[in-house]
């Protein structure tokens, strides 16, 4: 049993650092200018994507261990979803990527009282706060630094 566990850990671990990849590429273009304004909106739907997986995460911890889990959290993360859902209707893209790190920054914080409930293991703590970290940083960065900045 542990033997599945440690693979599916080691799945668990490259996918999620795989779907942080669009991240880089989005911020990549955006420097560069590649893609123009298209590349900046893609990841920001990719963002959008993402946070509403994460925000099933939450869920499924619920299901698996709702003793431990607050369920203001569930609440929480709709709100997250439903905000960041706004954004991408109503503000420009700039603006919608920061809206987007702020809700992964939410979910992170989220997920760690999941952890610290006991609901999820530290290890997954960890990972989430590593990739969460770099995810938010590629958005600031399409939020923050002018389209094209080194192209």
């Amino acid at each position: 049993m542990e033997r599945v566990e440690g693979k599916n850990r080691t799945l668990m671990q490259v996918l999620t650092y795989a779907g942080a990849l669009p991240f880089l590429a989005g911020a990549s273009c955006h420097l560069t200018g590649y893609g123009d304004v298209n590349a900046a909106n893609l990841t920001c739907y990719w963002a959008f994507t993402i946070l509403m997986f994460m925000a099933g995460t939450l869920w499924g911890i619920q299901v698996v261990a709702p003793q431990k889990v607050n369920p203001n959290l569930l609440i929480a993360s709709n709100v997250v979803v439903l905000a960041t859902w706004a954004a991408l209707w109503f503000v420009p893209f700039n603006e919608a990527a920061l809206l987007f790190a702020i809700g992964f920054g939410v979910l992170l914080w989220l997920d760690r009282r999941a952890v610290e409930a006991g609901a999820t293991d530290a290890g997954y703590g960890t990972m989430r706060t590593r990739v969460t970290a770099f995810v938010i940083a590629c958005l600031v960065l399409i939020a923050v630094v002018p389209m094209g900045a080194i192209g």
